[in-house]
This record gives C-alpha cells, sequence and structure tokens, in this order.
C-alpha cells in the first residue's frame, strides 16, 4: 500500500472547520509531505497555513508530525501551534483519525486520497 499522493483534508474541532489538501510522499514506512489548508474558526476571519510533515505508517495506522509552519494568508495577527494526526487507513484511499495542536486542541480528521501522483517535489 503506497500513500503517496494527493489528498483532501477536512477537520472538525468543535469551534471551527479546517479543510485543505495534504500532498504526502511515502519510502518505505516513512511519511513526509505537507498541508495547506484554509482554518475557519467561528466568529474570526479565516486564514490559510501551510505545515511541513514527517510522519510513519505501521500496518494500518498512520501518523504524521507538523515540524514547521508557514502563514500563507491572514488579515490579523496569528500565533499558531504545530498539529499531530493519528489515523486509521479505514480503505486504500481513507484515512481517519484525531489530531492534536501545541495547546491541547482536539480535533476529528479525514483525508481522502484524491490522486496518486504530485503534482511537484515535496
Amino acid at each position: 500500500m503506497d500513500l503517496t499522493g494527493k489528498w483532501r483534508y477536512i477537520e472538525n474541532y468543535g469551534y471551527g472547520v479546517a479543510e485543505g489538501e495534504l500532498y504526502l510522499k511515502q519510502k518505505g514506512q516513512t511519511l513526509a509531505g505537507r498541508i495547506v489548508f484554509t482554518d475557519k474558526v467561528e466568529g474570526e476571519s479565516s486564514y490559510m497555513i501551510q505545515e511541513f510533515l514527517k510522519g510513519e505508517l505501521e500496518g494500518r495506522k498512520v501518523r504524521l508530525e507538523a515540524v514547521e509552519f508557514d502563514i500563507i494568508h491572514s488579515e490579523f495577527p496569528i500565533t499558531y501551534q504545530l498539529d499531530h494526526w493519528f489515523g486509521l487507513l479505514v480503505d486504500d484511499n481513507t484515512i481517519k483519525g484525531v489530531s492534536k495542536d501545541g495547546q491541547g486542541v482536539e480535533g476529528y480528521f479525514e483525508f481522502e486520497k484524491v490522486a496518486t501522483s504530485l503534482p511537484m517535489e515535496i
């Protein structure tokens, strides 16, 4: 099973929703990539973030950890905490699980594979 490709991303974390794309590359059990998404917090303007990831695949368990980020767009200053994702591969094209950021905010996410190739090198 190869997780390399482009994935649609959606996450609900109670007081907001994040939506975007995950670009993932797999080599052996090691994962690397980036996730680009818009964070829509209730009552605030949305902002766009890019996080660079490392991770691993162990059986059907998928772990991803952000190691750095860029703010792509924000109309206001933000302090951002890196995210971690832990999910299960429920089929060849779907990963579902929980996330947690550096502030302890948890969410429920889904990655859905939409392409097996990557548009650029990660």
